[in-house]
């Protein structure tokens, strides 16, 4: 969607069925043929290391695969740019997680029963290596080593030790000239334990090989396709966006997000600087302004906005912070949105907010859904891309869908439909009981309930022709919207 707001941009991406379903890994050498195919074409490509390795990332943390047979797959990229000298390549590859909570979800089947115990072993031990440990603490380690099963451990282990070998592999291809830049990028973070381990080992050797300008590490995830779009875009056409940075209060920059290991500011500016963006001090000198809607102090989850906070109010301006974005946009400014007030979803005051003061039509971008980070990448890839086009109606277009899954779907449906709806049909989060077409259509009626309800100065051009809801996971956790929006008629 973010490559269809420039007619100079044709994105070729593989068919559906060459890449992995959840846990089943993609075919990587069907995928390397359409790779080799595709690149013939191009003038850059975007590459998920996970998939290109591994066969997807969450078959990088379940494969059974030697160190020799994934470093094969990866040094195919030699062979890529060997053939082909002016093809830009840009990668983006995670350091392996570690889920502080028990689910076999998206990692190894043991992880139901000892996650949570894998996650505390590893902080224990990382952290009695480094400073030591108190006596509790102590005590403890004794408790749940003798609870893990070895093979469990081993398996877990060795798993992660291969995949640092790759991220410290992939960094060789930077250095060689094979990879133009790496994007780096963490959804899980922890100041101690494997992640932080498998950290420290990957910086120490960007750092020894002198590449922090081409290998950039910050927290996320998910976003990290529109990143290097983005980036690609930007290098292609030879420019660099200016971005100022406005946020909803004081504290903002300084506010630790929920699955962060940082301070919000610190991030941000990580992600303008993997977009190849620049941060400028004052709004009249941007191309771009990047609103950013924070909590005032306490950051919480999306479905518990009811009970929300008191700082939300005591350390915010909301009203000033909306009346400020109608001022620049009524000055012709483009102006995006990052609503990270909560994570898993967007803000139900903002949304109304802007629409009150009919500020939603002339907003350039937003997004507000998951984590912090995963909501910043998107909204400001998806403003570089857009801030020049013509295609209006795919502006609008974008904004509509993000509204509709990463607010009235994750804020207000999701949570509802979970304690309300799915116990009727003996459903559950994770498990629909056979009833997936009837609970997606029940999704799709109150995520138009809900846009009916909210919009009322907003969007009055456009009618809602589809809103196909559609689970790719068979879960609650994320939805995907086939969107069709038609101009109203008079």
């Amino acid at each position: 969607m973010i490559a269809e707001l420039q007619d100079e941009i044709t994105l070729l991406t593989p068919p559906p069925p060459l890449l992995n379903q959840k846990k089943i890994a993609a075919d990587t050498e069907a995928l390397w043929e359409w790779v080799s195919t595709a690149a013939g074409q191009c003038q850059a490509g975007i590459f998920s290391i996970e998939m290109l390795v591994y066969g997807g990332l969450l078959p990088s943390r379940l494969h059974q695969a030697t160190e020799e047979e994934l470093l094969t797959r990866l040094f195919r990229l030699r062979e890529l740019k060997e053939a082909y000298p002016t093809f830009k390549i840009y990668a983006g590859n995670l350091i392996m997680r570690t889920p502080h909570y028990n689910s076999s979800e998206e990692e190894p089947d043991y992880y139901e029963e000892y996650g949570e115990r894998i996650f505390q072993w590893a902080w224990l031990k990382d952290k009695a290596s480094r400073e030591g440990l108190e006596e509790g603490e102590e005590q403890e380690l004794q408790r749940i080593d003798q609870e893990i099963p070895e093979e469990v451990i081993t398996d877990y282990s060795q798993r992660r030790e291969k995949n640092v070998a790759i991220n410290k592999a992939v960094i060789q291809l930077v250095k060689e000239g094979v990879i133009e830049f790496l994007s780096i990028p963490q959804d899980d973070s922890a100041p101690y334990g494997f992640t932080a381990l498998d950290q420290k080992a990957v910086v120490k050797e960007v750092i020894a090989q002198r590449l922090q300008t081409k290998v950039h590490m910050y927290p996320g995830a998910d976003e990290v396709g529109c990143t290097l779009l983005a980036r690609a875009y930007q290098e292609l056409t030879q420019q660099r966006t200016k971005v100022y940075v406005y946020y909803s209060s004081v504290h903002s920059a300084q506010i630790i997000p929920m699955y962060e290991d940082r301070p919000l500011g610190e991030s941000l500016k990580a992600h303008i600087l993997a977009t190849n963006a620049l941060m400028v001090d004052r709004p009249e000198e941007a191309d771009i302004i990047l609103a950013v809607n924070t909590a005032g102090k306490v950051m919480m989850e999306a479905w518990d906005q009811e009970i929300k906070d008191i700082t939300y109010s005591t350390f915010r301006n909301l009203r000033s912070f909306v009346d400020q974005i109608k001022q620049w946009t009524l000055e012709g400014k483009k102006v995006a949105v990052a609503d990270v007030a909560f994570a898993n979803g967007g803000e139900t005051e903002l949304i109304q907010l802007l629409d009150d003061m009919a500020a939603w039509d002339d907003v350039l971008a937003y997004a507000g859904w998951n984590t912090n980070c995963n909501t910043i990448g998107t909204v400001l890839s998806t403003a570089i891309i857009g801030k020049d086009t013509d295609q209006q109606e795919m502006i609008d277009k974008n904004k509509i869908y993000h509204l509709l899954e990463g607010w009235a779907y994750q804020s207000e449906v999701r949570m509802k439909m979970v304690k309300e709806y799915l116990p009727t049909l003996g459903a559950s989060y994770y498990d629909f009981n056979g009833q997936e077409a009837t609970i997606n259509i029940e999704m799709e009626s109150r995520i138009r309930a809900c846009w009916t309800d909210m919009m009322q100065q907003s969007f009055q051009k456009y009618h809602l022709e589809q809103v196909k809801v559609y689970s790719p996971w068979h879960r609650m956790f994320e939805i995907g919207i086939d969107l069709r929006v038609g101009a109203e008629k008079e």
